[in-house]
């Protein structure tokens, strides 16, 4: 079973938020969510970028939202203040924390690239610190050295709401992420402190205008760690061919991204999703980019799965689904791990 590394999980949110079941449901199963230690045995999850996104005080809807008669739809996610956010940060690190502790054997942070090869041979499950949306980082950037401190490796400037830093892509369907002016002054700035740092910047939930500032600003590969095609899906998350390559022209790697609405070509949740339609927009990227720019990056426990994968004990579905389509086991390996492998090594190096 291939070892695979996984661009993008919104676990932590999960399991330790209302009724998550913490420590014990991550660590031993509770059937609830679609990554656990247990699942992520089973279907070969080796390592991932853990995200920690803020929520909202003012909850999103739960199911789709209102579309149009020909099927439209847009969502604005609010705003959230940086008090909020801040202290959420620290609730949710101190309960990552005990959650290293409580299995020291079992799950490791990865800060350097020998944690995730380590990972990747086996000996643990790596777990990548990821920020989704930096309302917790002031303009001024105090807090960022004291959150790399803490082990945050990779961070996305903004979640599809705009902050201090840039504007985030709204929800929507037909729609594209042109929406909106780039990076601000503190972004910019944002953007050459992690360079130095080395801390790789995510480009999923940015608009168009941001990731043209990204590309003219970063010294790094550039990244999207879990965004579908725009070709096959006119999601307002979804890159365009155009995108695709700027990103594989900086020898930088895109995760696609499991989420049905970003998947499937009428833009609606349901997961009567065939498995082969993933498939598709992974092999779209790889006909637009090669090979060695693409990567998997689930959205697991933050958007709806299909129900032929399920979870992430599912993995391995995805990996024989492609192998019978004719990819190679050099090819697979570099879908599973060996890209992100490369680009981590570049970004931290």
């Amino acid at each position: 079973m291939l070892s695979i590394i996984d661009g993008h999980n919104d676990t932590l949110t999960r399991v330790f938020g209302e009724d998550g079941g913490g420590i014990d449901a991550f660590v031993h199963g509770q059937g609830e969510g679609h990554l656990d230690l247990p699942k992520a045995a089973t279907g070969g999850f080796s390592a991932g970028f853990f995200a920690i996104y803020i929520r909202s005080l003012v909850k999103n809807p739960k199911n789709e939202p209102p579309r149009g008669d020909d099927g439209s739809w847009t969502f604005t996610p609010p705003s959230i203040e940086h008090d909020w956010a801040l202290s959420e940060t620290t609730r949710l690190l101190g309960c990552l924390d005990e959650l290293l502790a409580a299995a020291p054997d079992k799950i490791r942070l990865c800060i350097d690239i020998d944690d995730v090869q380590a990972s990747v041979d086996g000996h643990h499950l790596g777990i990548i610190l990821h920020i989704e949306g930096c309302e917790m980082i002031s303009p001024d950037l105090r807090e960022l050295s004291g959150l790399y401190s803490r082990g945050l490796r990779s961070l996305g400037p903004v979640w599809s709401r705009s902050n201090a830093f840039g504007t985030g892509i709204r929800f929507g369907w037909p729609s594209s992420n042109d929406i909106g002016p780039g990076l601000t002054d503190a972004g910019k700035e944002l953007i050459v402190a992690c360079n130095d740092l080395g801390i790789m910047v995510d480009l999923s939930h940015l608009n168009r205008a941001g990731l043209m500032d990204v590309a003219a600003i970063s010294t790094k590969p550039l990244v999207a760690t879990h965004c579908g095609c725009h070709a096959l899906c006119e999601s307002a998350r979804n890159l365009d061919d155009e995108q695709l390559r700027i990103i594989a022209s900086t020898d930088g790697v895109i995760g696609c991204n499991f989420f049905t609405g970003d998947l499937r070509g009428d833009g609606r949740f349901e997961p009567d999703m065939p498995l082969t339609r993933m498939a598709e927009h992974i092999e779209h990227i790889v006909e637009v980019c090669g090979i060695k720019h693409v990567a998997l990056g689930s959205d697991f426990d933050g958007a709806t799965m299909c129900d032929e994968l399920g979870d992430a004990s599912g993995l391995p579905k995805l990996i024989d689904l492609l192998r019978d389509r004719g990819w190679s086991e050099h090819d697979l390996t570099g879908l599973a791990h060996g890209n992100w492998m490369r680009v981590l090594d570049a970004t931290w190096g």
